[in-house]
């Protein structure tokens, strides 16, 4: 029986913001493993942190502390262009207010 391989793993990851002077933890020692071909719902209130997890996971963000990676690769690691090309290549994110940006061509 083959074993599966993880596809999506968060190690301790932690993200904080701040409103002014107050800090705002979105993601807290987070851990989650998701394998190759598994759904996964993410569900939540208002300013849970899902979208911060999304954005971690899709290379959006970074984490202030720990680790995300995705087939084994540790997106920390990539610098600005790696990113892009991870982006552009291996995630698609359909964003929640995508039907609000108005896209023109150049002239």
């Amino acid at each position: 029986m083959e074993m599966k391989k993880d596809f999506v793993q968060l190690v301790e990851v932690t993200k904080t913001y701040h409103q002014g002077p107050i800090p705002v933890v979105a993601l807290d020692r987070v851990n989650l493993k998701i394998s190759r071909n598994e759904f996964l719902a993410i569900t939540g209130k208002s300013g849970c942190g899902k979208s911060t997890l999304i954005n971690m996971i899709g290379g959006l963000d970074s984490p202030d502390k720990g680790k995300v990676l995705i087939d084994g690769e540790d997106l920390s690691g990539m610098d600005d262009r790696r990113l892009t090309l991870f982006r552009r290549n291996r995630v698609g994110i359909i964003f929640q207010f995508f039907s609000n940006v108005e896209f023109r061509r150049p002239e």
